[in-house]
């Protein structure tokens, strides 16, 4: 491309380019600055810049048509971006390129800033699916703390603890020693109390910890003890209460900017929402599978569980006991002191056989005064003392009301799977039978 073959340009009549345009004008070679107007000190560095450390490659891009390029200068923390649109052109009699820059910088700010939200949306949607999917609240936490540490880049370790009383205690941790579970942190001494004057009702960010800040040194999952040096701590508040806290940490003093901050904000108040769908599905499950009175399982998910026991009994030879148990004169109690001492009466015999009863049985309030239940690991005979003692020791426990003492008892039958039968029908017929024969006999005596 010869000098004769491409615009020639002179100072009038760039001065007449520059006045009808709001950009940075520039014209250089690769020994410098020939001409500038409606410069800024960034974009003549930005120029200098390329002259020093990129002249050659930038110009081999160089045509007589207009092109666009983009590019960084580091100012010590801040990077900006330029857009440069260039050409050849011929001035003072050489070849030279002419740019006009344009700082985009809050456009490309901007356009991470969205991405990054964009992506932190992504990821708490997976905590959403995990919150209707999954019942089990240590599934969740690892999954908010996997998503922090992913949507924050400096940060190293990651930490949920939940509020107990005057302390915290860590629920999900990563990065840290598998000892921090057993860590029991005062309320007072946590980042978040001291950063907000025990308020703790917004998110505090330490940028340059000392020791001497009852910063604690904590054992990583190498088994090094190290101090946090930068810490975003966020507390997690349900109705108004303070329920916990998540920490994102660093090792790195000052690892965290504004724009971490903003991500810290947007994560808490996914974590409260999402933990507030999780208890509203815990307490729909919960409606589904227990009797509000008894805290026993209703009748429902017994009848589910029934199914699942039998089949699991049939692949693995195993045996159980369904027993059935009956509230002795109800009726007369609510009766003659009301309904709500007759439902004193149902729970304080639920509250013995769930106390009295292996982790593994499944116990459930069947009807109104009765109360039906799946046994392991026991035989008919032994049951039968088991529940003998119960009785009795309920018959010498009474109710107190009033000036009256209300005596609880039951009455109960066995029938045990797969000798005396199969299906449930069966067994519960037979049970129920044998509970009539054990009222009878107790009026009796």
């Amino acid at each position: 491309m010869s000098i004769n073959s491409i615009l020639s340009l002179t100072h009038e009549l760039l001065d007449t380019i520059s006045e009808a345009t709001p950009f940075c004008v520039v014209v250089f070679n690769q020994r410098g600055v020939l001409f500038s107007k409606n410069d800024c000190k960034e974009c003549l560095e930005m120029i200098d810049s390329i002259i020093q450390n990129d002249f050659e490659a930038f110009s081999r891009r160089i045509t007589t048509q207009f092109s666009v390029n983009e590019y960084t200068l580091a100012k010590e923390s801040e990077v900006k971006w330029y857009q440069i649109h260039h050409r050849a052109v011929a001035f003072m009699g050489s070849k030279c390129i002419l740019a006009f820059l344009s700082d985009i910088t809050d456009k490309k700010n901007s356009e991470a800033e969205l991405n990054h939200m964009l992506k932190m949306r992504s990821l708490m949607l997976d905590v959403s699916r995990e919150v209707a999917n999954n019942d089990e609240i240590d599934v969740f936490y690892s999954l908010i703390l996997k998503n922090a540490l992913a949507s924050i880049e400096k940060s190293n370790l990651g930490s949920i603890f939940v509020r107990n009383g005057n302390h915290f205690q860590c629920v999900s941790y990563i990065g840290f020693h598998e000892s921090i579970m057993d860590f029991q942190l005062p309320v007072s001494h946590s980042f978040l109390y001291r950063a907000s004057d025990g308020a703790m009702d917004q998110i505090a960010y330490l940028c340059d910890i000392q020791p001497s800040d009852l910063n604690y040194p904590i054992k990583l999952a190498t088994g090094d003890h190290v101090y946090i040096k930068s810490s975003l701590t966020a507390p997690i508040r349900i109705h108004g209460e303070v329920y916990g806290m998540v920490n994102i940490d660093s090792l790195e003093a000052n690892a965290f900017d504004d724009g971490d901050l903003k991500s810290m904000q947007f994560l808490r108040d996914n974590i409260e929402i999402a933990i507030k769908n999780h208890m509203l599905f815990q307490e729909k499950s919960n409606m589904a599978k227990f009797d509000r009175l008894t805290g026993l399982y209703n009748r429902h998910f017994f009848d589910e569980q029934y199914e699942f026991i039998k089949e699991k009994a049939h692949r693995y030879n195993e045996t159980f006991n369904l027993v059935m148990f009956d509230v002795d004169e109800l009726k007369k109690i609510n009766d003659l002191y009301g309904h709500f001492v007759g439902d004193q009466v149902i729970r304080k015999i639920a509250l013995e056989m769930q106390t009295s009863s292996r982790k593994s049985d499944v116990i459930a309030r069947f009807g109104g005064d009765e109360i039906i239940a799946i046994l392991f690991a026991s035989n008919s005979q032994e049951l039968e003392k088991k529940f003998t003692r119960l009785q009795n020791k309920l018959m010498d426990n009474p109710i107190e009301f009033f000036d009256e003492r209300v005596h609880c008892s039951f009455s109960f039958g066995i029938a045990s799977f797969p000798n005396e039968g199969q299906e449930f029908s069966e067994l519960l017929k037979l049970a129920d039978a044998r509970m009539y024969l054990n009222k009878a006999k107790r009026h009796i005596e």
